[in-house]
């Protein structure tokens, strides 16, 4: 049962990864072009800063993704792993699609995107499968030693 759950969570983390891609993609298509105040929202430090963090979260979350689903491959141990990809995953996508949203104002929040579907998916993610708050409390077990 075990391994069928990590290969589901690794799954949700692809899932996510690409939800989280697409959301950046979207921003970086529209920054440029969006004139605010005089000037393109690119220019803006913070659409930079979500622009920036998003790329890394998602290459880390990439990585992580790859070493747990190895793991599984090779039949070592992964709880703890798949567990943090859980979490990561899960929240990185829903910040990057929530800054996304805000980039696009109003019109993120529409239908008339994909913004807001991609939103209340991730966000489902976070509690099915287990929350985010159980798969922390299953690492935190596991480094302080206090695994049953």
């Amino acid at each position: 049962m075990q391994a069928r759950l990590s290969t589901r969570r690794v799954q949700m983390a692809a899932w996510c990864i690409g939800r989280a891609q697409r959301a950046l993609d979207m921003i970086c298509e529209y920054a440029p072009q969006r004139q605010t105040f005089g000037a393109p929202l690119a220019q803006r430090q913070a659409i930079q800063w979500w622009v920036a963090d998003a790329a890394t979260r998602i290459h880390a979350c990439r990585l992580m993704t790859y070493e747990a689903a190895s793991r599984i491959d090779a039949g070592d141990e992964a709880r703890t792993q798949v567990s943090m990809i859980k979490v990561f995953a899960t929240e990185m996508a829903w910040d990057v699609i929530d800054h996304a949203m805000q980039t696009f104002g109003a019109m993120g929040m529409t239908k008339e995107l994909p913004l807001q579907q991609m939103a209340n998916e991730t966000r489902l993610m976070r509690i099915y499968e287990g929350p985010s708050e159980v798969h922390r409390w299953v690492i935190a077990r596991e480094l302080l030693g206090l695994r049953r």
